[in-house]
């Protein structure tokens, strides 16, 4: 009975450090969390969501780059314990796998969300009925391709619109944002080359955005075929009517009040029974427009978030439309509004590439005749 007691103590005795080893694990996980969790608040306090991207570059590196690099450090530790020590060797090995598994998930991620997500071009399709044209006219909207240079992901965008065959390409703002050592000068003329590929038959029409200032001083034959619609329409027979396509400026883009003002000027010149276009960069101008008799309204600009959280949505999207605008297709009022997630991602300043759960993508509205009643 005695033996059996001092058998029962010993049992006891070694359970009692491991629970510490344990107890001691969690703490510094429990640690870990929290200090990863405060960095984070003080990117979003110091105004990462104003946006602000120098300090999103540095939240993608702490978080993709750091973290798991720290992580691994971790693993390495705890795996040396495991080969040193006797009686907690199996405890310090798992561990070691643990916080490994975490790193390998947090790289994987980092290659995801740079070289995966945003070279996923996803095209959506949409069929909008209207009275107004007899012919059926497809056209299709794309913006942002903001390319840092121009590769095969840009390419391949190009042989994709081919593939459509469009009657009519609406591009909406932000075609290159050159990372270093690429350059405005050498990238642009091949992006150029890549919109001279494609032959739409009522033409490309495009406005400016926020990252081609160098655009405003080209002649507008050196950008043929893309016509620029800045504050200005063109007009044009298709489908068996009449198509106008109005172009904002980057400013009235992004103010509802000047938009507004230019729009009713151009809605002054055009027969009720035209079909009616209206573009701009931002989508703020929609937010004054809903109840003016437009047909479809374009916009690019948000990126559609480009990082949308489970349950939250987009975190960032840099404009004052309700988020749930910030992509998609829907009816405001009287138009129909597409604002598109853009076909590339942001570059300022040398940011990488970054999508998660907001892929790249282009829309195709196929515009048809309002089908007769049967």
């Amino acid at each position: 009975m005695k033996q059996l007691s001092n058998l029962a103590m010993t049992d006891v005795a070694s359970k009692k450090p491991t629970g510490r080893v344990f107890l001691a694990v969690l703490m510094a996980l429990i640690v870990l969390c929290a200090g990863v969790a405060l960095r984070n608040y003080a990117f979003v306090r110091a105004g990462m969501l104003r946006p602000d991207f120098d300090l999103i570059h540095q939240a993608y590196n702490f978080n993709l780059t750091l973290l798991p690099i720290i992580l691994l450090i971790i693993s390495a530790v705890f795996l040396g314990l495991a080969l040193l020590a006797g009686l907690w060797r199996k405890t310090f090995f798992w561990v070691a796998i643990f916080y490994s598994l975490i790193a390998l998930n947090l790289f994987l991620l980092r290659i995801y969300v740079t070289d995966i997500e945003p070279k996923r071009l996803d095209v959506h399709q949409i069929r909008l009925e209207t009275p107004k044209l007899s012919e059926a006219v497809r056209l299709v909207h794309i913006s942002d391709i903001q390319a840092g240079s121009i590769g095969d992901y840009e390419i391949s965008i190009f042989e994709k619109i081919a593939e459509l065959e469009p009657d009519l390409i609406i591009y909406t703002g932000d075609f290159l944002q050159a990372v270093p050592p690429a350059t405005f000068d050498g990238e642009f003329p091949k992006l150029l080359e890549l919109f001279r590929s494609v032959t739409p038959r009522y033409g490309i029409f495009a406005v400016f955005g926020d990252t081609e200032r160098e655009l405003y001083s080209f002649k507008p034959d050196a950008l043929e075929p893309v016509q620029m619609l800045s504050s200005r329409s063109k007009e044009f027979a298709a489908g068996g009517g009449q198509l106008s396509v109005m172009g904002l400026s980057l400013y009235q883009s992004k103010n509802p009040e000047w938009s507004t003002r230019s729009v009713g000027d151009w809605l002054g010149r055009t027969e009720e029974a035209t079909f009616r276009i209206l573009m701009g960069h931002a989508p703020d101008y929609a937010l004054g427009i809903e109840e003016l008799a437009i047909d479809l309204c374009l916009a690019g600009h948000t990126h559609g978030g480009q990082v949308r959280l489970p349950f939250l949505g987009p975190l960032v999207i840099d404009s004052k439309v309700p988020k749930d605008w910030s992509r998609g297709f829907r009816r405001i009022g009287i138009p129909y509004l597409n604002v598109s997630a853009g076909a590339g991602s942001n570059r300022f300043q040398g940011l990488p590439p970054i999508r998660f759960n907001c892929p790249t993508e282009m829309t195709v509205i196929d515009l048809v005749p309002i089908r007769g009643m049967r």
